[in-house]
């Protein structure tokens, strides 16, 4: 679940002007609730643009520890010399929990999918929004920026793996924003190949 204090600093690295920010009523970072969080992301979503919530989110993200990237890191060092589509037809090398499907496209970008979607049942990969699921006794409609943080998440490991600076731009879709009707897809711009 992005975190409040995060979102804040990177507000203000992105250049967001202080009156806008004034207008934006922040939780306190020590709460860091699930409503309070979703409640600055419809803020977010009403204040500024539909750009600057991707940019902000997407530097976000959960589990961007050693552990979860190593595998990510070794398989770039291995490979360095390898361009970006060499790479990614060589992805089944890298053995991680988590590595989501995902698809170069024609036009250069790269879709990224998290596995196990299945219309029968929530299948939000954040466990914050599995336990709103569980609380408030089925599925509701969450705004896709908040899925941004998973998109860093993603983001995250597959610039080390690439080697190339990812760029989000768009959430194409999302289960917390469908009633589960939609899989999780992040769409990537790759910056710097």
């Amino acid at each position: 679940m992005p975190k409040v204090n995060e979102i804040k600093k990177t507000m203000k690295m992105q250049g967001i002007p202080a009156e806008l920010m004034a207008q934006i009523k922040f939780p306190k970072p020590e709460g860091n609730q699930p409503e309070e969080v979703l409640s600055l992301i419809n803020q977010m979503d009403k204040l500024l643009t539909h750009e600057q919530c991707l940019a902000i989110m997407e530097e976000q993200g959960c589990n961007k520890s050693d552990k979860v990237t190593e595998p990510f890191s070794a398989f770039g060092a291995k490979h360095a010399d390898k361009t970006v589509r060499e790479k990614i037809t060589l992805f089944d090398e890298i053995k991680s929990g988590h590595k989501p499907s995902y698809r170069l496209n024609q036009d250069g970008t790269l879709s990224i999918f998290w596995d196990g979607w299945d219309s029968k049942k929530s299948n939000c990969v954040c466990t914050v929004i599995r336990r709103l699921y569980k609380n408030r006794g089925g599925s509701f409609n969450v705004s896709k920026t908040f899925c941004g943080c998973c998109a860093g998440h993603v983001r995250n490991t597959f610039q080390c793996a690439l080697g190339v600076e990812l760029r989000l731009k768009e959430i194409v879709s999302s289960p917390i924003s469908s009633e589960d009707r939609d899989q999780c897809e992040f769409l990537f711009e790759l910056l710097g190949q």
